[in-house]
């Protein structure tokens, strides 16, 4: 699968693609729409790319990236940008994404972690509440 096609798969937009993985906007477009040859990227671009989405290097080069994965207990109908999110919160998540990809149930402790921590964070000012709100229902803890 190409790189455009798993990016729309993923329900995610090229923007936030590139704020995540700190690789300019107009060099993921023009990726993602075939326009650049994939070929003569630089390495470190690709790298970023396949770090970002958790896939294999050598699948982003060839164009044989896998289906994305399903998820088992994450709200996938609930857009969420984690850019602007405190780094305990991003990393959480990315905790409670693999648990969701092992289907491991260790989910609902880590998830019942991110309520505690998005609750603070929106005490603290550090999170606005429409934030905290979309966090709640898109990793739920039942």
């Amino acid at each position: 699968m190409k790189l455009g096609n798993y990016v729309n798969q993923l329900g995610i937009s090229v923007y936030s693609l590139s704020k995540e993985s700190h690789v300019p906007y107009t060099t993921l477009c023009s990726i993602c729409n075939g326009t650049a040859d994939i070929m003569e990227c630089r390495v470190n671009t690709l790298v970023k790319i396949a770090d970002t989405l958790a896939i294999n290097l050598l699948d982003l080069i060839n164009g044989s990236i896998p289906a994305p994965v399903k998820y088992n207990f994450i709200n996938n109908k609930i857009s969420l940008d984690i850019t602007d999110l405190p780094k305990a919160i991003k990393n959480t998540i990315k905790e409670l994404e693999e648990y969701d990809r092992n289907n491991d149930t260790m989910f609902y402790e880590c998830a019942d972690m991110l309520y505690m921590m998005a609750d603070r964070f929106l005490k603290d000012g550090a999170i606005d509440r429409p934030t905290h709100d979309k966090l709640i229902m898109k990793y739920p803890i039942a």
